[in-house]
């Protein structure tokens, strides 16, 4: 804790002398930490089928062929079917299938405690929070055919590539240790216009940026990945003028005013609404936030920062195509 502590210490100070420079990366922890017993998922558990903490599939022969699958389906479909899918918020995954044994697996990278606890903060009455923002690996035997290839259009269950079970093994060692340090899940994209040379303030982490990354890394481990193959990644993307850095929240608390104002922004988010009437005056104050006042406060790597949104586009869910030729790099990611 302490080595984070200097860390956001020198980030800070860093940005006073230099300025910012953009995208700010995303900060990494050398644990987990244990997640808030206050947390909870709500609807359904975290992994509720899947493997203990930290579990991963590995191939049982080297030369072994492991098969790679893009998995794609609208989010919440447990509960709400296809519904999600007609606003193009989806949900996306990695699938594996062992030519040798026929074994197949799914690996997943989402909330522990569901999108709106990890978007926003719960405000407790002293005005403190509790963020309940953690994201981890799911990793599970079997892909369930139906939940991927569901009667949405979009959804997905398709071969992207193939590698070797001694390349997968030397992969699946990264995604724990890509899972063990990249913790927190950050739900927006932040960007300075809806334009293709925009500025892009904030990117976002989730389980389409695991995919992205899984798939980088699998190339860079020689995986075989399939060059015509498009995919598309769901977006909620703030547009923004440049971000101004806040601080902690105890640096914010020093100014009364925009403490004030912080708090009662914070509180419209708050999950926890004692009545349907409390909900519904919050949806009000939240379409006033992003479409009238147009101001956002972002939490990114443990600090905060103001955004004044920009008047024609404030806020859009996207549903970029990407070719996956754009996504594979020999690089360390």
């Amino acid at each position: 804790m302490m080595i984070i502590q200097y860390l956001l210490i020198a980030f800070l100070s860093f940005i006073t002398v230099y300025g910012t420079q953009w995208p700010i990366p995303y900060e990494r922890v050398t644990s987990r930490p244990t997640n808030n017993p206050y947390c909870q998922a709500g609807l359904i558990t975290f992994c509720p089928t899947g493997k203990t903490e930290d579990a991963m599939v590995y191939a049982e022969d080297d030369d072994d062929i492991i098969e790679i699958f893009a998995l794609k389906k609208p989010v919440w479909s447990f509960k709400f079917g296809d519904l999600m899918a007609k606003f193009k918020v989806m949900h996306d995954a990695l699938g594996f299938r062992s030519q040798k044994t026929g074994l197949n697996w799914t690996m997943e990278w989402y909330e522990l405690d569901q999108l709106f606890n990890c978007t926003f903060p719960h405000v407790l009455r002293d005005d403190s929070f509790i963020w309940c923002n953690q994201g981890a690996l799911c990793v599970y035997e079997g892909i369930v055919d139906s939940l991927w290839n569901g009667t949405s259009d979009l959804s997905m269950l398709k071969k992207v590539g193939q590698t070797s079970g001694k390349n997968y093994n030397a992969w699946a060692s990264w995604a724990v240790n890509d899972n063990n340090t990249g913790v927190y899940y950050e739900t927006w994209s932040v960007y300075s216009d809806n334009g293709p040379n925009a500025t892009i303030y904030f990117d976002s982490y989730d389980c389409a940026s695991f995919v992205i990354r899984g798939l980088n890394q699998l190339y860079r481990y020689g995986a075989e990945i399939l060059p015509n193959i498009h995919l598309n990644y769901t977006r909620i993307n703030l547009y923004a003028y440049e971000p101004q850095l806040l601080g902690t929240y105890n640096q914010i608390i020093q100014n009364k005013t925009l403490h004030k104002d912080f708090i009662n922004f914070y509180r419209e988010f708050d999950s926890k609404k004692p009545t349907t009437e409390d909900w519904i005056k919050s949806l009000l104050e939240i379409y006033e936030t992003f479409f009238i006042s147009r101001r956002f406060y972002l939490y990114f790597n443990n600090v905060y920062w103001y955004m004044r949104l920009k008047e024609t586009t404030p806020l859009k869910i996207t549903f970029y195509e990407i070719p996956i030729g754009s996504i594979l790099k020999n690089e360390i990611i």
